[in-house]
């Protein structure tokens, strides 16, 4: 089936969102993060062959990165939105392979993106994404997320820059986006998602695979039949939302016999 042409945005600037395949964890540790926050701040200019005349490729006004999804809002200047995307990812993919010895895609699929055609929408948007960390539980408020530009670029809280800011400092000011960011958007609204789940804590997944295993100690559980620890761990995948990387560090299985079981899962 050919694939279905991007909406194209009226003024350049597009709701992005960059999942991991499968669902699996695209960032393990904070190296990882601050290695593609530190993309997304050289991707913006390039220099040219004169070495001295910089081009601006896009602006980023707002980026949050999940465990395993990267929201960002992105206006095109030189280049199309597409070839954004694929430097950020290349340049990302090339440094997480190597780093943990592996081959092959990281990304599912093409990335997602909407529109973003006004104001208002532009706006609705910034809070979005800022709000993701809160909608899945993983802190109380969008200042205290460590990978989002709300607390490094807009409140200057973080050690790399990325964000061309003055598009909503400029607009409305800080005092009213910082009463804006932590206020609810309607339940109505349809953004590109992931249909996020909450992330659960490596202690939370080993606690619950025991129990469905009806042993006390993951050297136990080793020592059931491979086909039963299997089935336990598909069990649990399914039941907690946990990526292959987190059950391997869970179960002690090899993450590639994880990920080919999953992947051999989700196919079917």
């Amino acid at each position: 089936m050919p694939r279905v042409g991007r909406e194209q945005s009226g003024t350049g600037i597009y709701h992005v969102m960059l999942r991991g395949i499968n669902r699996q964890d695209i960032f393990e540790e904070p190296e990882d993060y601050w290695t593609f926050i530190k993309i997304l701040s050289t991707v913006q200019e390039r220099l040219e062959d004169d070495l001295v005349t910089r081009t601006i490729i896009c602006h980023i006004y707002a980026y949050c990165l999940m465990p395993n999804h990267v929201h960002l809002l992105l206006g095109e200047k030189r280049w199309k939105v597409g070839d954004v995307m694929k430097s950020i990812a290349s340049s990302y993919v090339f440094y997480y392979n190597k780093k943990y010895g592996r081959v092959g895609h990281l990304f599912q699929d093409r990335f997602r993106s909407e529109p973003c055609n006004d104001s208002e929408y532009f706006f609705t948007l910034f809070r979005y994404i800022h709000q993701n960390p809160v909608k899945a539980g993983l802190v109380g408020a969008a200042r205290e997320y460590e990978y989002s530009s709300w607390p490094n670029d807009y409140l200057g809280m973080g050690r790399e820059r990325v964000c061309y800011t003055l598009a909503a400092t400029n607009r409305y000011g800080m005092e009213q986006l910082t009463e804006w960011i932590d206020e609810p958007l309607s339940g109505n609204l349809k953004c590109i998602d992931m249909d996020e789940r909450k992330v659960v804590a490596d202690e939370v997944v080993r606690e619950l695979l025991l129990q469905k295993s009806g042993v006390l100690t993951v050297t136990e559980f080793r020592l059931l039949p491979k086909q039963v620890q299997k089935d336990l761990i598909r069990d649990v995948m399914i039941e907690i939302g946990s990526g292959p990387r987190q059950m391997s560090r869970v179960s002690g299985m090899s993450y590639n016999i994880i990920q080919y079981m999953w992947k051999n899962n989700e196919e079917q």
